[in-house]
């Protein structure tokens, strides 16, 4: 049985603040359409401005991004359109490089996952001056929920991505359980009735194996019961909230489901085996969704599937739900600010009109729920920047540790992050 956890990460590094932290009012500025905007991009003109996507291909012409990349150069010739090449284990490297050498990376695709460490460490800087704030494309309540700091928006972003559980509707029918969307709709979609099902769905004899639930990111369950490993204080200093009750309940769902029920699993990774028939429910984000309808269309899955919120836990009685978003940042200083304010503009417009044909293909019912959910958010990544998702410490329960002794083993190592952390942001390291 394969139940480690496995990080996944994609050119779209899906993957935040918290909605309690009152955060001041974003506003916009300038932007290049005004008189003095205008000055400036003639300012610029003659000037280099880089761009870096990781793990992506530019000489793939299907991808919007090249499409507006090209469209691009051949709307400002007079800027070096410059696009740098890394990959996923070193664009991060290049980034913060780049950064330190005072040559940074004009525009270049961000996510909850870093944030709000890359803004307050200076590595990206405020948008607000250089992009159009009245677009209707940029999905402003994520921007102001997940990457507003101080007043400032560090980065530009068409919609959220929230947590969802996709589910097979046939092995719910055939075992004659409650589906997770007759639960919700009652009002009883929580930690409890999805811990009841997934244990009923949930076997392993002769026959073969099943489990009632696959997930990759153990941390969702923080983010459902409105909580998180790190917090952030009102002077966004990180807190270590390893010791919050809160954060116990979810601990001792994701020991249940990993180890001492084993309710979640999967052999090879966890979305083949939902597309398998080998897991009843699959717990992940809203993007999953068009890899299932692609699945559908090879053959892979052939069954009809629902999807409904993220099971919430005790202490998020409103439902909200764990999410990330992704969007373009822009590099802190960087050289043509003006001009890499109308890329952003650009890709932003070009990412909500391939969102919205491929939108086309879902089932309406799935888009109202995610319009649902955009208006609930719970950010669950950027909480926990300083220490990443928080996988050793889920690792080390989901193997059969108990979590007294994962929180004593991880509590110092946890707050040296956090220290070296808040040294970077305050500058004292």
């Amino acid at each position: 049985m394969k139940t480690s956890i496995v990080i996944r990460l994609t050119a779209a590094l899906a993957s935040l603040l918290a909605a309690s932290v009152c955060l001041t009012a974003c506003s916009g500025g300038d932007g290049p359409g005004t008189e003095s905007g205008a000055s400036s991009l003639q300012a610029e003109k003659g000037k280099k401005l880089t761009f870096m996507l990781p793990a992506f291909d530019y000489q793939d012409d299907t991808r919007f991004e090249n499409q507006v990349l090209k469209e691009f150069q051949e709307k400002y010739p007079e800027i070096q359109l410059e696009l740098v090449t890394a990959s996923i284990d070193n664009w991060m490297v290049r980034l913060r490089t780049s950064a330190a050498s005072n040559d940074p990376i004009d525009v270049f695709q961000d996510s909850a996952n870093n944030n709000p460490m890359y803004a307050l460490r200076g590595i990206n800087q405020p948008l607000q001056e250089y992009i159009d704030m009245s677009n209707p494309n940029l999905h402003k309540e994520t921007m102001d929920t997940v990457f507003c700091y101080d007043g400032n928006y560090y980065v530009a972003v068409t919609e959220p991505d929230p947590c969802v559980v996709f589910y097979n509707k046939e092995i719910f029918e055939n075992e004659g359980i409650d589906s997770p969307q007759e639960l919700y709709e009652a009002g009883d979609w929580n930690f409890d009735s999805l811990t009841r099902i997934a244990k009923e769905l949930t076997y392993s004899d002769n026959s073969g194996k099943r489990w009632g639930l696959a997930c990759n990111y153990p941390y969702l369950f923080f983010g459902a019961n409105a909580t998180s490993m790190v917090k952030l204080d009102d002077n966004y200093q990180y807190t270590l909230n390893i010791n919050d009750p809160n954060l116990l309940t979810s601990l001792e769902v994701i020991q249940d489901a990993w180890y001492t029920s084993q309710w979640q699993g999967w052999e090879s990774n966890p979305w083949s085996t939902f597309y398998s028939g080998s897991a009843a429910m699959l717990a992940d984000f809203k993007w999953t969704e068009q890899n299932i309808i692609e699945a559908k269309e090879y053959g892979l899955c052939d069954f009809e599937y629902g999807v409904v919120p993220m099971a919430s836990g005790p202490n998020n009685p409103d439902g909200l739900t764990p999410m990330t978003a992704f969007g373009y940042a822009m590099g802190n200083g960087c050289d043509a600010p003006y001009h890499a304010g109308i890329l952003i503009d650009m890709l932003i417009n070009a990412e909500a009109a391939n969102n919205a044909e491929n939108y086309a293909s879902y089932p309406e019912e799935h888009l109202a729920l995610y319009e649902e959910l955009s208006h609930k958010l719970y950010p669950i990544n950027s909480y926990d920047s300083a220490v990443g998702g928080a996988f050793e410490i889920c690792q080390a329960i989901g193997a059969g540790q108990s979590i007294p002794q994962a929180i004593a083993e991880y509590t110092p190592i946890y707050q040296q992050k956090v220290d070296e952390a808040n040294g970077v942001v305050t500058g004292e390291s």
